[in-house]
């Protein structure tokens, strides 16, 4: 069933009433592997000529993707990250979550899966900023990547750019207080924050008529999140900027793609990201929010399309 003119009214009861999930399974991908506490997966055929790494957006997972993947299908590798403090990984001292920290583990599952051919990396919200971060700091991983595709994401800091109003909840610093409660206390405390930030995520991150089940399944990634997680990340994206990311893109292929009514990271952040990665065309998304992934995945897909043809047709040229 789509929704339609009670959409949001059913998004603010998904987030709401979604519980926990205890046995933190992901059934999505064929290959479920650990490293160092990091949880991660791998799909499609070990030769394929080119693997594509996957970066979760804050408060998801790396089941965000399964669409992508499911799209995609033999015709690539596919690694997908569940990032520290997310998914299967599971909690982390809020100190350990940030970008910097994500990227590392990133690379160190890129080395550990044994990823050495023709990369393509998508980054989502959250994961675009890691995936910028990656690119900086890891000379190999950038050697190895052949095209990069940004989703949703920003390239300052949210104090410089202002605050997304979707973000500016009074309710943090009352979740950096909650983080020390026993677990039961925990447990009520969070069903409050779910009622206090359902209204407001629900009207901005979807905004094209989605289906229950999608719905629910994003909400039930968001009630996965700890709560160290919730501020551990919004203090360091107060403050972290990939402005000095431009080196690394230089005259990388790829593609900048922002939904028309993103509140999160909107088109001026995409825009920014635009003017210091010129190669790389700006695709806005009509009526389309932050998380295009799930509401308009198709757009998503031909993104990768487009990227896997691409790589393919350079291998197969003269040289």
């Amino acid at each position: 069933m789509f929704l339609h003119g009670s959409h949001n009214a059913q998004r603010r009861h998904a987030l709401q009433h979604a519980q926990r999930d205890t046995i933190r399974r992901n059934n999505f991908f064929n290959e479920h592997r650990e490293h160092e506490g990091i949880h991660y997966y791998l799909d499609g055929p070990e030769d394929a000529e080119i693997t594509i790494v996957y970066i979760h957006g804050f408060t998801l997972a790396a089941k965000s993707w399964h669409l992508q993947v499911a799209h995609i299908g033999d015709r690539a590798r596919h690694l997908l990250i569940d990032l520290r403090g997310h998914g299967e990984t599971g909690e982390y001292p809020i100190e350990d979550c940030n970008i910097d920290n994500a990227a590392d583990d990133i690379a160190k599952i890129y080395q550990h899966a044994g990823i050495t051919g023709d990369t393509i990396i998508i980054g989502h919200s959250l994961g675009g900023m890691v995936a910028l971060n990656l690119l900086r700091r890891f000379k190999k991983i950038r050697q190895n990547t052949r095209n990069c595709i940004l989703v949703a994401t920003a390239v300052e800091s949210f104090a410089s750019q202002g605050f997304p109003q979707v973000l500016a909840l009074p309710i943090v610093d009352n979740i950096r207080n909650a983080v020390e409660l026993a677990p039961k206390q925990v447990q009520a405390f969070r069903e409050d924050i779910a009622a206090l930030i359902a209204p407001t995520l629900a009207a901005t991150v979807f905004v094209h008529p989605t289906p229950d089940s999608v719905i629910n399944f994003h909400a039930q990634m968001i009630n996965d999140t700890p709560l160290n997680t919730l501020v551990g990340f919004l203090d360091d994206l107060q403050h972290h900027a990939e402005t000095e990311a431009k080196t690394a893109l230089g005259d990388l292929p790829g593609l900048v793609i922002v939904g028309e009514k993103d509140l999160v990271t909107p088109l001026s952040q995409a825009e920014k990201i635009q003017q210091m990665w010129p190669t790389a065309p700006l695709q806005e998304i009509p009526d389309a929010g932050h998380m295009i992934i799930l509401e308009q995945p198709w757009i998503i897909n031909k993104a990768l399309d487009h990227a896997l043809v691409q790589i393919k047709g350079a291998n197969s040229s003269p040289r």
